[in-house]
């Protein structure tokens, strides 16, 4: 089951609501595993979820992070998981690191891979806010 906690409104608004709630709910549907989402921090894979069938959100996640996505399919190790993880912890290698069970050369060396396959500077707030958008993308797009 999927539980999704949001505000309530009046009853003027259940109408929308139960709307969003419908379609947040979908949506928690496709995302990692949890005991429960909140509604509010959903609006950017809602938005995303609502874009799924526009071949512009496709073309994205392609451009983004499609270098990524081949090398995986045709090499090991995945470098996609490096990359999850390392935008989930805001760069920070120590936590990265530590997560994905890495001496920190190893990271580094996946880290430069990435980057050069990306032809990006992941340290870059821009390229990093791409980035994680595209991974979060890649989960609505078929």
């Amino acid at each position: 089951p999927v539980v999704v906690v949001g505000p309530a409104g009046g009853w003027a608004a259940a109408s929308t609501g139960l709307r969003r709630a419908a379609e947040t709910a979908t949506t928690a549907q496709l995302l990692p595993d949890r005991l429960w989402h909140d509604a509010r921090r959903l609006d950017i894979d809602l938005l995303l979820w609502r874009l799924r069938d526009h071949p512009d959100l496709a073309d994205f996640v392609d451009r983004a992070i499609g270098p990524v996505l081949d090398h995986d399919r045709r090499s090991k190790p995945p470098l996609l998981p490096t990359l999850e993880s390392y935008l989930a912890h805001a760069g920070r290698k120590a936590e990265t690191a530590r997560e994905l069970h890495l001496n920190r050369q190893t990271l580094y060396n996946r880290l430069a891979r990435i980057g050069e396959l990306l032809a990006a500077d992941l340290d870059d707030p821009h390229t990093a806010l791409a980035l994680g958008l595209a991974l979060r993308a890649r989960r609505h797009v078929p």
